[in-house]
């Protein structure tokens, strides 16, 4: 019963929508330019379009297309640029944002400095990707003299967009002037100054910002990042722990605190962490990878091993998420657990899979180089550090790597050879002073 009062409505609307639009069709014919008002910035209606966008706006409560279907009269052409920008904001609502470019295009044609027309353009143009031509734009509102602290709100984000922050600073004060304490521009004067490293005066402002609101993980993750460029590890660590508390930590900033306790030599504080960042559906494979890195490289391969298995699940669920190069990376990740776990066969076995993945694979030719070395395949060994010294940037480091086993093997005198090749590759300290003892013990 419902459904018939409805259809019935909607045949009336359309119905009153097409009378509507015959009278504006009629009247434009007899009468061009009507709409231009006591202003250039805004157009004026005629009674007809006023109730026919009336009828448009009361069927986009429930059809937006079907509102469009209904302003697209005979005649549009000479219809008020009202119209046409009626259409262009229902089409914005569907999100069918090139014909809401046409549309406003539309309106423009008609009255080039039509001051609506010209903001809603510019912030298609931001969704869209199209920075310098929101610039333009507003730019052009700038210099008529009809930019509101929005408009410039606006030319900040676009400026900001193009890597332009100290025009982008210039903009955002002066939105300021206009409406003090507007949030989205002091946060997008924040931005503008932490792009110039200026993070101190940045850091000023977002704390403003979070007196009035401590909820927005955007304001926490600015503050925390600026912490971090400045070298003050503390104050970030305190900065995501607060707004850990206040469930405002997004993952990529909880995932951050776990590198930051990791570094501070805090595994388990760091394990509890990534824990938190990574239980969301689809976190980080790259930081699920840094956080296996790091408690393999502080010697926690019990932490390292839970995380392992986190990242299987992941790659067993959804294993788009993993590029062929993470994949293999995860494989050495488990071969350098079971290489510290002392389990040789299963780390051999896991080099050997990635090899056959990848043949070129330096850094798990290195770590097969010393299993096999530890379990006294010490020519195999040789010939694997030949093979990765063939490997472009990994020279210096497969020369070293087949040193220690001439030194292993008391070849002395091959070890000195391979050493200053090495450090013709790439100087190191601490290959200087192995290389000494070498020559010492030859002496």
């Amino acid at each position: 019963m419902q459904k018939k009062k409805y259809s019935l409505k909607r045949i009336v609307v359309v119905l009153i929508s097409l009378v509507l639009a015959t009278s504006i069709a009629q009247a434009a014919k007899s009468r061009k330019d009507h709409y231009y008002g006591r202003t250039p910035f805004e157009p004026t209606v005629t009674k007809e379009e006023s109730r026919l966008l009336n009828v448009a706006m009361a069927v986009a409560a429930t059809n937006t297309l079907q509102a469009v279907e209904i302003l697209k009269i005979e005649g549009l052409e000479d219809a008020s640029p009202a119209i046409d920008f009626a259409i262009g904001n229902l089409y914005f609502q569907a999100e069918k944002l090139d014909k809401a470019v046409d549309a406003y295009k539309a309106s423009l044609n008609k009255m080039p400095k039509f001051r609506s027309s010209l903001m809603n353009l510019g912030r298609v143009y931001l969704l869209q990707n199209f920075p310098q031509k929101a610039i333009d734009v507003y730019q052009e509102l700038v210099t008529d003299g009809q930019a509101d602290a929005d408009i410039l709100m606006l030319l900040g984000h676009a400026l900001l967009l193009e890597n332009a922050p100290v025009s982008a600073e210039s903009a955002y004060r002066q939105a300021l002037l206009l409406s003090p304490k507007h949030s989205d521009a002091m946060l997008g004067l924040a931005k503008s100054l932490m792009l110039q490293e200026r993070h101190a005066e940045g850091l000023a402002l977002v704390g403003e910002i979070l007196e009035g609101d401590q909820t927005s993980p955007e304001l926490w993750a600015l503050r925390s990042n600026a912490y971090l460029l400045m070298g003050k590890y503390a104050q970030a660590i305190s900065t995501i722990e607060k707004a850990r508390r206040l469930k405002c930590a997004n993952s990529e900033m909880l995932a951050t605190l776990g590198d930051l306790l990791l570094n501070k030599d805090q595994p388990q504080d760091a394990l509890r962490a990534y824990k938190l960042a990574f239980q969301n559906n689809k976190p980080s494979v790259a930081r699920i990878l840094r956080a296996i890195d790091g408690f393999l490289m502080v010697g926690d391969p019990n932490s390292a091993e839970i995380m392992i298995k986190t990242a299987d699940s992941i790659l067993k669920k959804t294993p788009d998420l993993f590029e062929d190069e993470q994949t293999i990376k995860l494989l050495r990740l488990k071969a350098e657990l079971a290489q510290q776990a002392n389990r040789v066969s299963d780390a051999i076995k896991l080099c050997d899979e990635i090899l056959r993945m990848d043949p070129l694979d330096a850094k798990t030719m290195l770590i097969l180089a010393e299993l096999q070395q530890d379990i006294g395949l010490l020519e195999d060994a040789v010939m694997t550090c030949e093979r990765a010294a063939r490997v472009k940037g990994y020279e210096a480091d497969a020369l070293v790597k087949q040193a220690q086993v001439e030194v292993r093997r008391e070849r002395y005198d091959r070890a000195v050879p391979l050493l200053e090749a090495a450090q013709a590759f790439e100087h190191k300290p601490y290959v200087a002073r192995y290389l000494d003892q070498i020559r010492r013990m030859i002496d």
